[in-house]
């Protein structure tokens, strides 16, 4: 009886499947350029938009928002707003250039010009489009979008938005700053709302959070002493 190695059955024809596969491409020639040519295509495609579209656009947009910075910290809004002659304006850096990080500062900076003029459902549509990712201008959006909430009366959703932003701050350098501080406005908030469970659980969090030295720490023990009264 010949051993069993000297009889292996074939279960794997390399040839046959090397045969198979040439007459498929041969077959499916013009189909398959067809395929490789539409992802080279695609490749292509994006790497155009990329390098010779979007990259441009950003950096035109990023270089008009540099000088619209400017002019926001020396309260020249007027040029911030419609520009100057070189640089474009706030309005429109976001009709142009809308999606790029730029656009997205300049619904920021639009925010807080119709905040100060008191127009504060304008400012909250601009900061609920500012970039929430970022971390310098983030946090600072999300409360100032808790307090055009509270501005127009929606106490409850301004709130949120406030512990949303003290969450983000938490998460960040700011932890021990602005966190305790957003913190104590939801509070205070929820204070105003008649829910003062949910407002003691925050004033207990901020000191935990906050330096004993700091304001945000005291009137946290000042509330809380009020509340446990009632």
């Amino acid at each position: 009886m010949a051993k069993k190695d000297q009889k292996v059955e074939t279960i794997f024809d390399a040839q046959a499947v090397y045969t198979k596969t040439e007459l498929f491409v041969d077959k499916n020639r013009k189909k398959l350029a067809i395929g490789i040519g539409g992802v080279a295509l695609v490749f292509l495609g994006v790497f155009a938009f990329q390098y010779l579209y979007s990259k441009p656009k950003q950096e035109k947009a990023a270089n008009d928002m540099w000088r619209l910075q400017q002019y926001m910290e020396i309260d020249s809004t007027e040029w911030a707003l419609n520009g100057d002659g070189e640089y474009e304006g706030l309005q429109t850096v976001i009709d142009n250039y809308g999606g790029t990080p730029s656009s997205k500062l300049a619904h920021y900076y639009l925010g807080v010009i119709h905040r100060d003029k008191a127009e504060y459902q304008v400012a909250l549509d601009h900061f609920k489009e500012a970039d929430f990712d970022d971390e310098a201008v983030g946090i600072i959006a999300m409360s100032n979008v808790g307090d055009m909430y509270i501005e127009l009366d929606n106490f409850e959703e301004g709130a949120s938005w406030l512990e949303k932003a003290a969450r983000k701050a938490m998460g960040a350098d700011s932890k021990e700053y602005l966190g305790p501080q957003y913190l104590m406005k939801a509070a205070r908030v929820y204070v105003e709302l008649g829910n003062n469970d949910k407002a003691k659980g925050l004033f207990k969090e901020i000191k935990d959070l906050a330096m004993s030295s700091s304001p945000e720490y005291q009137d946290a023990t000042k509330w809380l002493a009020r509340l446990s009264v009632k």
